[in-house]
């Protein structure tokens, strides 16, 4: 048995990310999507694989090149742009017809147990379909009385409709010739280069010269990624194979950008997070953000119908005076907010503008210039400064807006000194100083949170699992980089369920 992947389309609805690699070089929960392809071919010990290539094919190749699992040919389309899938089955013939094999395109994420159930099966001839599954852009097949399979078409309506073709489809060596015949006769006689496969499928299935039978995947799970909303579907169901978005005991969120953005609340964050309370989760909140005190963050929850207590609240604030306390400092001046000074009174540290200890740097949204001045007299003094956190930005309904990390930079170039000790995500003393409070076990944690350089990578370096999610700084092009930085990713939290 040969394993044949189409592998040679642009993947245009997949840009940016698709500017200067393949499609199936996309990663999708933590592999490329060609893996997945990879894994199921493996898993069913099929060892020679032709794979066809087109747009940055050589992208495909250099990923191969070392792969010693599969004795793999690349073919090459040269008039992709000009051609389409059957085009680049037709360039394959010379390996294939007349052979068994397995046919699939580049462009799905499946589980690894799909060919190698195909081979078990016994009948010689399949389609793999999601029965009872209707999609207007998938291709769709009919069955007559015998069960065999009389169209395939995305043009097949919900009534005539079996369910929908995955694009997975076995050959015997018999219906292998039957298929090659009808393809060179479209390419070679009729001149046609832009048909689907399909388009020939559809043909000798209408005239019963392919007796093809539908290979019901049951709950083996796929999904054929061709646009954004494709891709976030198989980072949800592919992240999940090893532990459930619901397995954990003890959750805890991000805020801005996570259950809100600015003044507006993501929508069914409340809800989401109302349902993880009923299933007995543990919810913490923690925020890099420290404009503001937990009793303020208590009735910003509260205002969007959220309820929680001071003691599910963790800011970048409770690292910072846990810090001043074990260096038993006494004064410090605060360049923040009210709230956060408060804070800092609060735990008996007093507020000094003449010869502190410290300066504290917050995210200060009541800053003016004569704090600025004061700040860095102090510093430039030779007094020592700390940041609460390093955010260079917060999100907000208007669009990113500055934070503390362009203000401690500003202060850095202007005095020449480097800030002492910065708190905050992505530093593991956060969770870490839960985890002892709670006494709770990190296998049982998981961080939801928006920012891959702050909120996963403090799971990361606190070894706790991770939810990204889409709805404030990061976004899906920016995974590509760090694919493998979090274990979830999400469109926003209302897919926790």
């Amino acid at each position: 048995m040969i394993g044949v992947i189409l592998a040679a389309g642009v993947g245009s609805r997949l840009r940016p990310m698709t500017n200067d690699k393949p499609k199936c070089l996309v990663t999708t929960a933590g592999k490329t999507i060609l893996q997945y392809q990879l894994d199921t071919y493996k898993e069913a010990g099929i060892k020679k694989l032709i794979i066809v290539v087109g747009y940055e094919g050589k992208a495909i190749r250099e990923y191969c090149k070392h792969n010693k699992d599969f004795d793999i040919t690349i073919v090459e389309n040269e008039i992709y742009e000009d051609s389409n899938n059957m085009y680049s089955l037709y360039l394959a013939r010379e390996f294939v017809k007349g052979k068994d094999f397995i046919l699939n395109n580049a462009d799905l994420s499946v589980d690894s147990s799909l060919v190698s159930k195909m081979i078990q099966d016994k009948r010689k001839d399949l389609v793999a379909v999601d029965a009872g599954l209707f999609n207007d852009e998938s291709m769709k097949v009919t069955l007559n009385e015998n069960d065999k399979i009389v169209d395939i078409s995305k043009k097949i309506d919900k009534k005539n409709a079996f369910g929908c073709s995955i694009d997975f489809y076995k050959f015997s060596a018999q219906s292998s010739n039957i298929f090659f015949n009808e393809i060179e006769k479209i390419i070679e006689n009729d001149k046609n280069l832009k048909d689907w496969t399909e388009v020939a499928m559809q043909r000798l299935f209408q005239l019963q010269s392919l007796q093809f039978e539908a290979f019901d995947i049951q709950d083996i799970q796929w999904v054929e990624i061709d646009n954004y909303d494709d891709l976030a579907l198989s980072d949800e169901i592919f992240s999940q194979k090893t532990k459930k978005l619901t397995d954990y005991k003890h959750y805890c969120f991000d805020l801005d950008g996570t259950v809100y953005l600015g003044n507006n609340q993501i929508e069914g964050a409340v809800e989401a997070i109302e349902n993880l309370e009923k299933l007995g989760k543990n919810i913490f909140y923690i925020s890099n953000n420290s404009s503001k005190n937990k009793s303020d963050y208590v009735q910003r929850l509260k205002k969007i119908g959220l309820v929680a207590s001071e003691d599910q609240i963790i800011l970048s604030t409770d690292a910072t005076i846990d810090f001043l306390k074990k260096m038993e400092v006494k004064k410090v001046f605060v360049l923040g907010t009210k709230s956060l000074k408060k804070m800092i009174l609060d735990a008996n540290i007093d507020l000094c503008s003449h010869n502190p200890e410290f300066v504290v740097i917050g995210y200060d949204t009541e800053l003016d210039y004569g704090k600025l001045i004061d700040a860095c007299r102090l510093i430039n003094s030779g007094i020592d400064f700390v940041a609460t956190h390093c955010d260079p930005v917060c999100p907000s309904e208007y669009g990113p807006l500055p934070d503390i990390g362009v203000l401690t930079s500003m202060i850095e170039k202007t005095t020449g000194k480097s800030a002492y000790k910065v708190f905050g995500k992505p530093n593991p003393e956060v969770i870490e100083s839960l985890i002892a409070r709670e006494d709770l076990s990190p296998d049982e944690i998981v961080m939801i949170g928006d920012r891959l350089y702050t909120d996963i990578q403090m799971a990361n370096n606190a070894g706790i699992s991770s939810i990204l999610v889409l709805s404030g700084d990061t976004t899906r092009d920016e995974i590509e980089l760090e694919p493998n930085a979090a274990t979830h990713v999400l469109r926003d939290i209302t897919r926790i369920k």
